[in-house]
Parts: structure tokens; sequence; C-alpha cells
């Protein structure tokens, strides 16, 4: 998802529940929501094995860690939130929680999101084939 589309939802779901903050402050909410989100899962898009230029938010087993994401830049309108598709709406839903002063149902959106991504983790490893 474009960093556009993200702010644009954010948006839509403030207006009637919470004021929209500025660009900075939403980058810092979003930057939390990232960092809870790779707490509670290991997204895809973020875990890397070899050892380049990237900060390490977190290890994981077998020699693969969880990069620190790029600071998302919602003015770029081709910039994409770096993160798995379906944890976009965990973040969203989790900045949504942040920015509403504790409206725990975005929370609780945003953890039925990451529960759901790592049912569906666990399941593609329980049939993973192995060779010999």
């Amino acid at each position: 998802m474009r960093c556009v589309e993200f702010k644009n939802i954010i948006a839509t779901k403030a207006k009637n529940n919470f004021k929209m903050p500025d660009d900075e402050l939403l980058k810092a909410f979003t930057m939390e929501g990232f960092y809870y989100i790779c707490f509670k899962c290991a997204p895809a898009v973020l875990t890397q094995s070899l050892r380049q230029d990237y900060k390490v938010l977190r290890h994981l087993r077998g020699g693969k860690f969880i990069c620190v994401p790029d600071e998302p830049d919602f003015s770029n309108d081709s910039e994409h939130i770096m993160i798995d598709e379906i944890l976009t709406y965990a973040l969203i839903n989790y900045v949504c929680f942040l920015i509403s002063k504790d409206n725990v149902v975005y929370k609780n959106l945003a953890d039925e999101y990451i529960n759901e991504y790592n049912a569906k983790e666990a399941m593609e490893l329980e049939y993973e084939p192995e060779f010999s």
C-alpha cells in the first residue's frame, strides 16, 4: 500500500472519531505501530538473513532478523509502507488507536489482523515440504 493511501485511510477513519495529526506526528505514530507489530509477529517483508546496511529490530531463530522499517514519507506518491499487505491494516488500526488516545476498538482490530497473519504463517510452515 502506498503511504498516501495509508494516510487517506487514517484520515477517513478520523473524520468523526479523532483529530488527524500532522505528517510528523503521523510518522511517529506509524513507527511506533511498526515496532508493536514487529514484536508480535515476523513480517516477511522485514525479515532478513543477510547483514547489509539494515538496522536490526529483533533477532529470530536460524540467524534471521527483523530489520527496522524505513520511515514513511506521506508526501511521496510512489513510496509504499514497508510491511506485508495484510499487516498494513493492522498498522492502520494501531495508528488510529494511538491517535484516538486509547480507543481499544482500533487496537482490537489491529490485534485481530496480527493474529490472522500469525495463524496463516503457522499453517504455511506446517505444510512446508521437507527436502532431504
